[in-house]
């Protein structure tokens, strides 16, 4: 539902009714779902203000204790901290008035936390603390390289499209980059490992700053221009004197005087990526002699 219909069915439902409606007789008398007025207000008390019906009894603030015993039973239901997703569809209450008052949907089990040590109910909640202590451990639990791993938000399932399966070769970016966007996401997902670190992202050339390691223990600043075919950099019109190299997903300008950075090659199954100043035409396509690694 469109912005302007949820404000419709609301106006039409409390004209019915005579009195501002709750959202379980929206959803009785309606089309809608919570998820088109998460997708377009804040609340659901704030649909109802935008309406111009006002805020029946029905819709009045719900106490911190109500919100927490409705969060804990849920939680006891499934064993588990719930998702938003799991949450709205067992709950009397919409996830509106805990993203309202906690900001977040993450901060509930925290929030949860601190009133049962105010209110005296950790042996009451005893279950349901230990959910949360157990999550927060696997939140904090140490990757690989050290630092701490973010707990992400369990993703939505939109019901307005279709569901596939896994993919059988995961990638960062599933098809070739077509435009000058693809080449900076997909420089981002293979910076790190190339020895780049990004220090500024802009819309003026050139595009991207960045350390570079060029030395054991040694980095310096680069400055780059993306283009999907090296050769956009003269259709561009940009200085060579203002960029130091070019970062491209193909390399097709032979005679650039730039350093030049062609992606493809990540994807060729070298062992290394690589970058050139001397470049060929070859069967209509540009091919490296003696490459070097950064």
């Amino acid at each position: 539902m469109t912005r302007e219909e949820i404000l419709t069915a609301i106006r039409e439902v409390a004209e019915k009714l005579e009195h501002p409606p709750t959202f379980p007789q929206l959803e009785d008398m309606t089309a809608m779902r919570r998820r088109d007025i998460r997708k377009h207000f804040r609340s659901f008390t704030g649909a109802l203000e935008e309406s111009g019906v006002g805020v029946g009894d029905n819709c009045r603030r719900i106490p911190d204790e109500a919100l927490f015993e409705e969060w804990a039973t849920i939680a006891r239901k499934l064993k588990k901290l719930p998702s938003i997703t799991q949450f709205d569809d067992r709950s009397k209450y919409t996830v509106a008035p805990y993203q309202g008052r906690f900001r977040h949907w993450s901060r509930v089990p925290e929030k949860m936390g601190e009133y049962a040590r105010t209110h005296g109910l950790m042996d009451e909640w005893q279950d349901v603390m230990e959910l949360i202590r157990r999550k927060d451990e696997e939140g904090l639990a140490a990757t690989a390289d050290g630092r701490p791993r973010i707990a992400l938000r369990e993703p939505e399932i939109r019901k307005d499209r279709p569901i596939y399966g896994p993919l059988m070769a995961p990638a960062p970016l599933l098809h070739e980059p077509i435009n000058e966007m693809g080449v900076v996401f997909l420089f981002g997902t293979q910076a790190a490992r190339l020895g780049y670190m990004v220090t500024l992202i802009q819309a003026g050339f050139p595009d991207c700053e960045a350390f570079r390691v060029v030395a054991e223990r040694r980095l310096q600043r680069v400055k780059i221009e993306f283009e999907q075919e090296s050769r956009n950099f003269l259709k561009h019109g940009h200085n060579v004197n203002d960029c130091d190299m070019i970062v491209c997903w193909e390399h097709n300008w032979p005679e650039c005087p730039l350093e030049v950075l062609e992606l493809r090659t990540l994807l060729s199954g070298e062992k290394t990526p690589l970058t050139t100043k001397d470049t060929k035409k070859h069967g209509g396509r540009s091919e490296r002699q003696e490459p070097t690694t950064d």
